[in-house]
């Protein structure tokens, strides 16, 4: 009898909703707590949401590479480059998550002083930064998506060359 082989399963949607209402619960306790003490609320600035919009085009375009790649011939990337792909790819998803939470409570927390400038601004800026984010967990998702072997694939490995070995299903 042959040993299981490994498997890595895809993200659940439940752990990202989790992180993403935690994170925006633990935000906004802070936020509260930073402007009961005589601080501001930070204004976000094109930077936030830039710089998380390339991050995001750089996990789809690794996202795209990796499907190409897999649909020409499903052992064409090193097991280890697979499984740090996949790694990518669910990180991606759970920093998305994460982030998300956090711009979210600072765009409700700003949204309040709505409609002074500032307000405006950092909903603005808190608001592109939430679809950037938003953006980053669906190229997580289609990364994760392209690394997946189907099962019948994964018989077509040589175990005399060590291709098939952690396999990522």
């Amino acid at each position: 009898m042959t040993p299981p082989r490994p498997t890595i399963t895809p993200t659940r949607p439940l752990v990202l909703v989790v992180a993403s209402c935690v994170t925006a619960l633990v935000s906004a306790l802070a936020l509260r707590w930073w402007q009961e003490h005589g601080g501001s609320l930070p204004i976000p600035s094109w930077m936030s949401w830039a710089g998380v919009g390339l991050i995001a085009a750089g996990v789809g375009w690794t996202a795209r590479a990796t499907r190409r790649a897999l649909a020409r011939d499903p052992w064409a990337l090193n097991p280890q480059v697979a499984v740090s792909r996949l790694v990518l790819g669910k990180t991606s998803r759970l920093a998305g998550a994460i982030l998300l939470g956090g711009y979210g409570a600072l765009a409700v927390m700003a949204a309040q002083a709505w409609p002074a400038p500032l307000a405006v601004t950092r909903v603005l800026h808190a608001g592109v930064t939430l679809l950037a984010c938003a953006a980053w967990m669906a190229t997580g998702r289609a990364l994760e998506r392209a690394c997946r072997i189907s099962r019948h694939d994964e018989s077509d490995g040589d175990a005399s060359t060590g291709s098939g070995d952690g396999s990522i299903n």
